[in-house]
């Protein structure tokens, strides 16, 4: 769904993935403290906002910085913001990573519930089993960034590598969409409400085998216009013309 924007946007923002409550005492983690103290010049005694990626803000005030540890006490009344809008669940083909580092975090700006990375038969990045979790910890941090940067509260679920067939057979949404330039139909053509799933294929696109898989599982074709785009480049154009149909821009 679409996300409030919270009311501390004038403070740098910081996000805990650990629950507080008023007057809590934190100690952020050592990347949180570097780039706080490092790169924005924080100093004890400066107020920053403190968010949980589940709605949830506060303020809270640098009480010590320590041995690269900084520790913050909770000051304000923690606050709630609920999603708004329609519900887009974003199934991304494999693409290199620092494209798919682009659409993760333009993705999140742009307030997808989940972004599940797609394994299908033309995606070039190539990642092993073994190195899912560090693959996924990266994604998480650039989607806890493009959190912290845009204002909202809600982090996205971020899921392994699966397939293609796994990820489409069980993904739930009110309309299941996919882009392909050969579609008759184009996007603006649908009527979006509630919830969608929406399917972007890797550089080179989906094969026509996986569009007719994507059909069988109850997915519509749709193009973009003539222009051919790059995945990244497809991911925001599309999110934000479901965000515009459903009238939540």
């Amino acid at each position: 769904m679409f996300l409030k924007i919270n009311t501390f946007m004038h403070l740098t923002r910081n996000y805990l993935k650990e629950d507080y409550s008023s007057d809590a005492i934190l100690v952020l983690e050592a990347a949180s403290t570097h780039h706080l103290v490092k790169v924005l010049r924080k100093k004890e005694g400066h107020e920053i906002e403190i968010f949980d990626g589940k709605g949830h803000s506060c303020v809270a005030k640098i009480v010590s910085i320590n041995s690269g540890k900084t520790t913050v006490q909770i000051i304000g009344k923690k606050s709630f913001s609920p999603k708004e809008g329609i519900s887009i669940f974003l199934g991304q083909a494999l693409i290199k990573p620092d494209a798919l580092g682009f659409s993760i975090q333009k993705a999140t700006e742009l307030g997808v519930d989940s972004i599940s990375p797609l394994l299908t038969d033309r995606s070039v990045a190539k990642i092993k089993k073994e190195s899912f979790q560090k693959k996924k910890e990266k994604w998480l941090s650039i989607s806890q960034g493009a959190c912290e940067q845009c204002g909202q509260n809600w982090l996205p679920e971020i899921n392994n590598p699966s397939l293609l067939r796994d990820w489409s057979s069980s993904i739930e949404a009110e309309k299941k969409i996919v882009l392909y330039p050969g579609a008759s139909k184009k996007i603006s053509e649908i009527r979006f409400t509630n919830s969608v799933a929406l399917a972007i294929g890797p550089e080179g696109d989906f094969t026509s085998e996986e569009i007719e898989d994507l059909v069988k599982e109850g997915f519509t074709p749709v193009s973009m216009g003539t222009r051919i785009l790059r995945a990244e480049t497809a991911a925001i154009s599309a999110l934000s013309t479901i965000r515009t149909l459903a009238g939540d821009f």
